[in-house]
């Protein structure tokens, strides 16, 4: 058997991702069935997206290969922006809304959106909630989180931004994800609102035989790195779920905070 290669974080993000990491095998990996974490982070979500307006401007930041927090997203949104570092990520998604046959099928993922949100699920409604996300999803690109300038477009800006496990593997440390929530909040609009999901307990992810490196942060660093990034210290709501065994991270934690309006 091959023996796992670890990246080290002396790469730039985009280089060390678009070199090494394999969208496909992440997918299989991660991506095959729902499991308890998944139910957790649709649920956290549904639950706080019902506080928020309709009609929002929505950045998915950093989605990888993914589409499951855009299929949570895709009735408050008017529209959609995509982003990723890998540019084969990027291919992998744009399959999915071409509705290639060699796209992933999220369809599971779609029923547990509509699930968490109370909704009936049936064949209907998942086909209903693809078709909302193709609707809505209007523009892929290119984003790196250790830029100063993460989508390249410094006057674009946006109501709601999330993040799901893609700022703690643009760190190492726990000052550099600082560094990386400030450069993503340089794409929410003040007032708007940012939502990430992290791992806690680890330093290392595998996928496939490559290990990369990540920070690995606790609850009260996140709110720690809100506040440095000119959140809202009462608009944060945080929320954790702990694993148990022996696995390659401990937990996962989902918050939301809304940035001040007078930040800059």
């Amino acid at each position: 058997m091959q023996e796992p290669r670890v990246i080290q974080a002396t790469y730039p993000t985009a280089t060390k991702f678009n070199l090494h990491f394999d969208p496909k095998k992440y997918l299989f990996e991660m991506f095959s069935t729902p499991d308890d974490e998944d139910r957790f982070g649709l649920t956290f979500m549904a639950r706080v997206l019902k506080s928020l307006p309709d009609d929002l401007f929505v950045h998915e930041f950093g989605g990888g290969p993914t589409l499951y927090s855009v299929a949570a997203l895709a009735p408050k949104a008017r529209e959609i922006h995509f982003s990723d570092v890998v540019d084969a990520s990027l291919h992998e998604v744009d399959l999915w809304l071409k509705n290639h046959e060699g796209a992933h099928n999220w369809d599971s993922y779609l029923a547990l959106a509509l699930e968490a949100e109370g909704q009936t699920v049936s064949e209907t409604r998942i086909k209903e909630r693809a078709e909302l996300i193709r609707s809505r999803v209007s523009q892929l690109m290119r984003c790196d989180a250790q830029s100063t300038s993460p989508i390249g477009m410094q006057d674009m800006q946006y109501d709601l931004v999330t993040a799901h496990h893609c700022t703690d593997v643009a760190a190492t440390t726990v000052e550099e994800w600082i560094q990386v929530l400030k450069n993503v909040t340089k794409i929410v609009h003040p007032g708007g609102w940012l939502m990430l999901s992290v791992t806690t307990g680890a330093r290392t992810y595998q996928v496939g035989d490559v290990i990369f490196q990540c920070v690995s942060l606790s609850p009260e660093d996140i709110r720690v790195g809100f506040h440095l990034a000119g959140y809202q210290a009462n608009s944060i709501i945080l929320e954790t779920y702990e694993l148990e065994g022996s696995q390659e991270y401990s937990g996962i934690v989902m918050a939301i905070a809304q940035l001040d309006r007078d930040k800059i």
